[in-house]
């Protein structure tokens, strides 16, 4: 489609003064320079046509015109406390001018390391109208990760929820020479723990705002806002990578302004329009940002922000209390809530039971026609009354009108499992370096709940385009894509950038897939995932995992091995009891032990389940069923061991969005991988 180049004159003059005859694409179609501005390519009509606007615009507008509205709502000393989208323009602008009147330069950046708050929200909005990059870090990341974002990102300012996180600062702050402060907003300063030549650097939230407002800045705010253009940079997301240290992902306003306009043009709020969100995911993540902070105002909604130890249980009574209308979730959330669905399951009596399984029956086909405009089944209304309507209500997902996941692979048992029960979960599919959102599996793209959909991300994002690389007979190749939401570059990494953009604007996702008869994206890999065997096979090992995961029930995580050997095997971990903050304890899952008690076992931990024969003959048996389903011998898991607790972001094997580290986990447990191949004749 034809398209027209928008950039501004010094933009021009710029690209210009720095451009390269040897080098053309170079600050042309990518940069590694945040300080550049790349021209944006707009479509003439559709999708993709709109007129390129910065945040800052667009942020001015959303308050304006829900002004009085509610905006954020947080709980302190268990009380709601709620800011106007009013009120939240004008802190952000005090904090911006905060930052001025600290003397932090323009375009540095400003780290933001906490749980999500209002002032999170308003340290990054502030931060872009005082001409600063706001860059989040997860509350995670140990000091040794604190000080390589900080350092990579010439941050200046570091604002943070609690003690804990200024406790890493203090460890570091001797190595980082520019950072001139740090602000706390949710903890009381421990000043008998700070140097003395450092307690004048620590600020309480109240007092470093209070600069914002000793002195009539509000003309230095206008004058660096006016010298934002929509090409330049916005915030930098550090991946949070399965090796290495994280890539600073240079995105830029349009790519997010023009990536929640065509969310905003999809997801209509229907009844009375009022749209509702519940805030837990890390703000560092790109897409708890792209909802969270920059999706929220433009539907005018209410979001309110949960308790710190939300995914350690109390997000459930946060879901009961607000009843969001859209709610977005890792994997991880929802298997949660499946295995509680599933305890309380077996705590029913005969007839529940009974009228549970029925409702179950038609929910799958009574979901479909409910998104499809058909009649649905006979009694799907009753079902609803009895069952459905009790789940989500359970849930607080009865006001729901979108439920999301993303930034992982979810179950397809567990994505089913949902849909007998009346609960379409949209698949979203993307990366930072796509602002977040590629593709998104509504229900009006399948002409029926097929294996083809539980395993689809749907269609591309209205305006951007998505093509397969290299495809092999099967039709699976790298997924490439391209549109006004592709990142700008790596910071200061331009061999990264080069093997990621191609000269004809295509980024190369590194995933492997394949696109089906009607336009649908399913994912089958990972290109630097991919297992490739002695004898040269090409091996996805997601794919193999998910089907152990769909087979053997009593298996938490586990993680395929083959690369350049002989044959493939397996590590796995079984399902734990947990502790309040998630962490696997010695104690083997209920579940798991309901089985072992089945098989004539009284193994309830790992070490009593590891010799047990029992359990190895049965663990076996269904290693073997699962080999028959795999398209190919080479496929075939021929070894497999059990390892102790299970993968979790505190034990280093998974990110913190919970994609598993291989390498980590190999290195790990390269002990236990050797012995698997100890057996030269397999």
């Amino acid at each position: 489609m034809e398209e027209k180049v928008y950039i501004s004159e010094e933009g021009m003059r710029q690209l210009l003064k720095e451009f390269d005859a040897k080098d053309p694409l170079k600050n042309v179609l990518w940069t590694t320079n945040y300080r550049m501005e790349l021209p944006i390519r707009v479509k003439k009509q559709g999708p993709g046509s709109e007129i390129p606007i910065t945040l800052p615009e667009q942020f001015k507008n959303d308050c304006t015109q829900f002004a009085q509205k509610p905006a954020l709502s947080v709980k302190r000393n268990n009380k709601w406390i709620t800011r106007t989208y009013e009120e939240y323009y004008n802190e952000s602008m005090q904090f911006a001018k905060a930052l001025i009147a600290y003397g932090v330069t323009e375009m540095s950046a400003v780290n933001i390391i906490g749980f999500n708050a209002p002032e999170w929200h308003i340290s990054f909005m502030g931060s872009i109208h005082a001409h600063n990059l706001p860059v989040g870090i997860y509350t995670t990341n140990n000091p040794d990760a604190c000080f390589y974002v900080s350092d990579h990102s010439e941050c200046e300012l570091v604002v943070a929820d609690t003690k804990e996180q200024l406790r890493k600062y203090l460890k570091i702050w001797d190595k980082l020479p520019r950072l001139k402060g740090v602000v706390l907003y949710n903890d009381d300063i421990p000043t008998s723990e700070i140097p003395e030549q450092r307690r004048s650097q620590v600020f309480k939230w109240k007092d470093f705002i209070e600069m914002g407002k000793k002195a009539d800045l509000m003309g230095s705010v206008l004058e660096r806002v006016s010298k934002l253009r929509p090409g330049n940079c916005v915030t930098l997301i550090y991946t949070s990578g399965t090796t290495g240290n994280p890539k600073g992902v240079m995105l830029s306003h349009d790519n997010y302004v023009f990536t929640i306009t065509q969310q905003k043009r999809k997801y209509v709020m229907q009844g009375n329009g009022e749209m509702r969100l519940v805030s837990y995911l890390p703000l560092s993540h790109v897409v708890a940002q792209l909802i969270d902070i920059i999706g929220f105002a433009r539907w005018g909604a209410h979001l309110y922000f949960a308790n710190p130890d939300a995914l350690q249980g109390s997000l459930i009574n946060t879901l009961k209390e607000v009843r969001p209308t859209l709610f977005f979730s890792v994997p991880r959330v929802w298997e949660k809530i499946y295995d509680q669905m599933q305890q309380i399951a077996k705590s029913n009596g005969a007839i529940k039971t009974k009228i549970a399984n029925w409702a179950k029956s038609i929910g799958k086909e009574g979901t479909f026609a409910q998104t499809h405009g058909l009649k649905p089944p006979l009694c799907f209304g009753l079902a609803d009354k009895l069952v459905y309507a009790n789940v989500k209500k359970a849930l607080g997902l009865d006001q729901a009108q979108y439920m999301i996941f993303g930034a992982a692979p979810l179950s397809p048992i567990i994505r089913e499992y949902f849909l007998t029960l009346n609960m379409y979960l949209i698949n979203g599919y993307g990366m930072s370096e796509c602002g977040g959102v590629q593709n998104m599996a509504d229900p009006f793209h399948f002409d029926k709940f097929d294996e083809l959909f539980i395993n689809s991300t749907g269609k591309p994002m209205e305006g951007t385009e998505l093509r397969i690389d290299n495809p092999d007979k099967d039709g699976n190749g790298e997924i490439c894509y391209r549109g006004r939401h592709i990142f700008m570059g790596y910071f200061k990494d331009e061999d990264s950038t080069r093997n990621t953009i191609d000269s004809n604007r295509w980024l190369h996702s590194g995933d492997v897939g394949k696109i089906d008869k009607n336009g649908n994206l399913m994912i089958t890999g990972r290109i630097k995932e991919l297992i490739i065997t002695a004898g040269g096979e090409n091996v996805a090992p997601v794919l193999i995992e998910d089907e152990v995961k769909k087979n053997i029930k009593i298996v938490s995580n586990c993680m395929v091995i083959g690369d350049k050997r002989k044959y493939l095997s397996i590590l796995l971990t079984l399902k734990h009891q947990l502790t309040p903050d998630g962490q696997p304890t010695d104690k083997l899952n209920e579940d798991v032990i309901s089985v072992f008690k089945s098989l004539g076992s009284s193994a309830t931990t790992f070490e009593e389940a590891k010799n047990d024969k029992a359990i190895t003959n049965y663990l076996q048996q269904l290693i073997d069923e699962t080999n028959t389903k795999v398209i190919s011998k080479a496929q075939y898991i021929r070894k497999w061991t059990l390892i102790p607790g299970d993968f979790s972001v505190d034990g280093g094997e998974l990110t913190p969005t919970l994609k598993l580290k291989r390498r980590v986990v190999e290195q790990k447990w390269l002990g236990e991988i050797e012995k698997m191949y100890q057996d030269a004749k397999l």
